[in-house]
């Protein structure tokens, strides 16, 4: 079974989709999407693991996720019912109502909410929770113009809570800027995601999209602001510290199962990301989360 599971929402007749999830409800294993996320949970609790880090979620809590950034919802029960959920989740693209909209001055705070959301956002205890689950019920059955402008709403509401959000995975995961439908990129994300764990040569991945290595080199840092090396090394890492924060293997196996073969080459890449050694990352992270 692959660690990361790419899942797509294709919307026919709207340009974005809101749904509720409820009980029986099993959250999706660690995955990404190209879309941006913005998940309500009004019951339930466990763990949060997006990008290289983890915490806990509970009741009445609300995370928003940007494009192709690794998270999962992990409940702390498994028996059904113990595990009952309840959320509410809106998926769109960043660009949904085109580029040049998300170049307007009024839009600003909104451009930077999504910017904030490239390494994931948790609000805890803001009053904008109770005005979000009013608009949410709006969105669900709203229809034409209606619609849009409630996720807008949503939008200008979540982006004007600047006191009460909290950054979640490390800065290295905020800094991709490629757009939402870019479709090219998002296929060499989809690929490097459900391969990452073996030896990716570039000839091989420029083969597979019809460029040459230095075309392909050149497409890649042009449309993400890094090289594909740089990514590659950010997702085994993120993939890596999710295995620490599980608790569950040796740093050998971790970086075995992280697709480093070289365990030297994985210590160096590890501590050039994160800033620290592996060894170091597991006492900080200490014995909470693991189980």
């Amino acid at each position: 079974m692959k660690p990361i599971l790419m899942r797509h929402v294709t919307c026919v007749d709207n340009s974005f989709k809101a749904w509720e999830n409820g009980n029986p409800y099993i959250h999706n294993p660690w995955h990404f999407h190209p879309e941006c996320e913005i998940t309500y949970i009004e019951k339930g609790e466990g763990v949060l693991y997006v990008g290289d880090t983890a915490v806990d979620y509970e009741d009445n809590m609300l995370l928003v996720f940007g494009p192709n950034l690794p998270h999962e919802l992990r409940a702390k029960n498994k028996i059904i019912p113990d595990n009952y959920s309840k959320t509410y989740s809106i998926h769109f693209y960043k660009d949904f109502m085109g580029t040049r909209f998300l170049e307007l001055p009024e839009i600003l705070p909104v451009v930077k909410l999504l910017e904030n959301a490239t390494r994931g956002i948790a609000i805890y205890n803001s009053p904008v929770i109770d005005m979000f689950k009013s608009l949410m019920q709006e969105l669900l059955i709203a229809t034409g113009v209606r619609r849009v402008t409630t996720l807008l709403n949503i939008l200008e509401l979540i982006a004007a809570d600047t006191t009460n959000i909290t950054l979640l995975s490390s800065p290295v995961f905020g800094q991709a800027k490629v757009s939402g439908q870019d479709t090219r990129v998002n296929s060499i994300y989809k690929y490097v995601m459900e391969n990452f764990k073996d030896q990716i040569s570039l000839e091989r991945l420029s083969e597979e999209f019809c460029m040459t290595p230095t075309s392909f080199c050149r497409f890649f840092k042009k449309r993400t602001s890094k090289s594909f090396i740089e990514y590659l090394n950010e997702v085994r890492v993120g993939y890596a510290c999710k295995l620490m924060l599980e608790g569950h293997f040796t740093i050998a196996q971790v970086a075995y199962e992280s697709g480093d073969l070289n365990l030297s080459n994985f210590h160096k890449q590890f501590k050039k990301i994160k800033k620290t050694t592996p060894s170091q990352f597991i006492l900080q992270i200490g014995s909470t989360l693991k189980g």
